[in-house]
């Protein structure tokens, strides 16, 4: 069989429950700790699956397998954006979170979670956990990557503090989880002192590590015996030596695998390449003291006893899961580990600029760190140097450079793309190439982007829906205004950017915490006659691709960019894409042949309106569409 659909997708946080394996250990002792009213750490180094399981727990039948009672609202932050917000701030942000949990539940409104939401303050969040805990409800935060709360420099001890009491008066429980241990985080950057509130000491630790060998083994073989083509035993122990059970590596390596089958250099030659700029995050962040030790550790280290320095830093590199125990010696982590840290060591390693650009000049910028890749660029956290403020780097593949005509419509695009100044579109400061790599430099958008946020809940409410469509609607059509057409209009280039305080709207509306930015205008342009989308062979992302330009008509308008709103709304308002298809082909048949369902069957409370106004953004026929997006937004109203 040729045409199996490769089940290995997951770069990112896993988001199918049927992908994600292992880890029934660790949550059972979560929902112990839990039900016990107990808060809980969860502590392990970049990609290793946090995020992974804490979506998995906040599933439904999850939670109601591990026996967590079904009067439990669990409600999920991401501490990026509450990096630099006052404390008044991030309870109404918890506040905020509750509600939409609570109105996602179908519950009755809480009043006292509306005024937490409107009048911010730890005395009016402490009200609305009681008011929740009289109705019988207990409450989990779970704050990932909360290394960004801990080092708020708005936040002082007396949040914390906060914090630890309301969770030892009432059914509140907090679950995090961060790269490093609590306890290390208790030291302030900002101050000499340690950040000495006793919130920290009230925590149950959680370590994750590599996969332990059967469910490596279940994760490498079960989704590949699902889809019709399962991997033979050497297969098997190949994967599980080359990845050594880290979950990214496996699913990278997996996925190659699927397709090639038995050429285990081209696998491991693909995944490396995938995997380059992880292991150079991960090495650029070791003291020397480390990397001296990694280098020796060929010699075959003797494991040395638990007092001596060496040791400390043996027990470091073992917890950021970077070496392993064998035999009592260590050795590397992985086979891919073991690869990358010997071109460390080879002249050949500085052979390839895009390999070694962290930490490089780029023209203007010093680039930083890898915070994004996609099929059609790489991004990363910058730095202006003579202006020192951050921006985005985006680095376009290098083999467009090869193509006659690229220099000239990289240039026309991007200078097009450059004059457009709207509070939601990203802009883009600078353009150029650099030793045959061509990138854009753009503003950077702290927060994430809104297909995490819809991995997250699913299905978003209609108040959310609705402010991010109104967002969208009047970047497009400034957009189409000046004769620019998006073509890529999906969740993935949909930043969410916390609103500060002063900027916030009207009470009436302060669940709109964040502003939806959009991204990527161009690109796809800038891409055409050269780079295609790997996902069905023509422009654009082919679960948001309007029909004409499947049909690759000659001329696409802001019509287009409307259809591709219109699925999203659709996803957003009903946690499902309006058409489902098992290959790229069939959900190309779809867009151009199918009609599309009502969303009111997925999601029976929305208004008529609304969705009349989705499905006839998403008409097949353009003409039938809206004219502007602004039309669309107003037909929902």
């Amino acid at each position: 069989m040729t045409d199996q659909s490769n089940p290995y997708l997951s770069r990112g946080p896993v988001r199918l429950q049927e992908m994600f394996f292992g880890r029934n250990h660790e949550l059972r002792e979560i929902a112990n700790f839990l039900k016990g009213n107990q808060s809980v750490s969860i502590v392990g180094p970049r990609k290793i699956g946090k995020t992974s399981l804490l979506f998995h727990l906040m599933r439904p039948c999850v939670s109601e397998e591990l026996g967590i009672a079904s009067g439990t609202l669990i409600c999920y932050l991401d501490c990026e954006v509450l990096g630099t917000e006052s404390a008044a701030e991030v309870f109404q942000q918890f506040a905020a979170e509750l509600r939409a949990e609570v109105e996602s539940r179908g519950l009755p409104e809480e009043p006292a979670l509306e005024s937490a939401c409107h009048t911010p303050s730890r005395l009016a969040f402490e009200g609305a956990i009681r008011a929740l805990n009289r109705r019988g409800l207990q409450v989990v935060m779970i704050l990932d990557e909360f290394e960004r709360l801990s080092a708020n420099p708005q936040l002082d001890v007396n949040f914390f503090n906060a914090l630890r009491s309301i969770a030892g008066r009432f059914q509140l429980v907090f679950l995090t989880a961060s790269a490093s241990p609590l306890i290390e985080l208790t030291y302030s950057s900002r101050s000499q002192d340690i950040l000495s509130s006793p919130f920290f000491n009230i925590f149950a630790p959680i370590f994750l590590g590599p996969f332990p060998e059967k469910d490596a083994r279940d994760l490498i073989f079960k989704p590949s015996e699902r889809a019709g083509k399962p991997f033979p035993l050497p297969i098997q122990n190949f994967l599980l030596e080359y990845s050594g059970g880290h979950p990214l590596i496996l699913q990278v390596a997996c996925f190659h695998a699927f397709t090639l089958s038995v050429f285990r250099d081209e696998i491991e030659r693909r995944t490396a390449q995938e995997m380059q700029a992880h292991f150079e995050y991960s090495w650029r962040n070791l003291s020397e003291e480390q990397k001296r030790v990694l280098r020796e550790l060929p010699k075959g280290a003797q494991r040395p006893p638990a007092t001596t320095s060496g040791g400390a830093v043996l027990r470091e590199l073992e917890f950021k899961c970077l070496i392993r125990q064998r035999e009592n010696r260590y050795a590397y982590a992985s086979k891919a580990w073991a690869d990358f840290l010997a071109q460390q060591a080879s002249p050949a390693a500085a052979a390839s600029p895009i390999h070694n650009i962290i930490g490089c000049r780029l023209g203007q910028y010093e680039i930083l760190e890898p915070i994004g890749k996609g099929g059609m660029a790489e991004i990363y956290k910058a730095r202006h140097i003579r202006l020192d403020r951050p921006v985005a780097v985006k680095i376009l593949p290098a083999r467009l450079a090869e193509e006659g005509d690229f220099r000239e419509r990289f240039e026309r695009e991007a200078r097009a793309v450059a004059l457009l100044k709207h509070p939601n579109i990203v802009q883009v400061y600078d353009f150029g190439d650099c030793d045959g790599l061509y990138y854009m430099a753009m503003e950077y958008i702290p927060g994430r982007d809104l297909a995490y946020r819809m991995n997250q809940l699913k299905k978003l409410p209609l108040t959310q829906v609705w402010w991010v469509a109104s967002d969208l609607a009047s970047a497009l059509d400034y957009a189409h205004g000046r004769g620019i057409v998006h073509r890529d209009v999906k969740p993935s280039n949909v930043l969410l950017e916390p609103i500060s305080k002063s900027d916030r709207p009207a009470a009436k509306h302060a669940s709109k915490l964040q502003r939806a930015i959009l991204t990527d205008f161009g690109i796809a342009k800038i891409l055409e006659g050269g780079e295609r989308s790997t996902r069905g062979g023509m422009f654009g992302t082919v679960e948001y691709m309007a029909p004409e330009q499947i049909r690759a008509e000659t001329e696409i308008d802001g019509r287009a960019d409307i259809y591709a709103m219109g699925i999203m709304l659709f996803e957003m308002l009903t946690g499902r894409l309006p058409f489902t298809a098992e290959t790229p082909s069939a959900m190309v048949i779809a867009h151009l042949d199918t009609p599309p369902p009502d969303p009111r069957e997925f999601a029976p409370e929305l208004p008529e309106k609304v969705a009349l106004a989705v499905l006839r953004a998403i008409a097949k026929p353009r003409e039938a569409r809206f004219a502007t997006a602004k039309e669309f937004i107003r037909a929902m109203r």
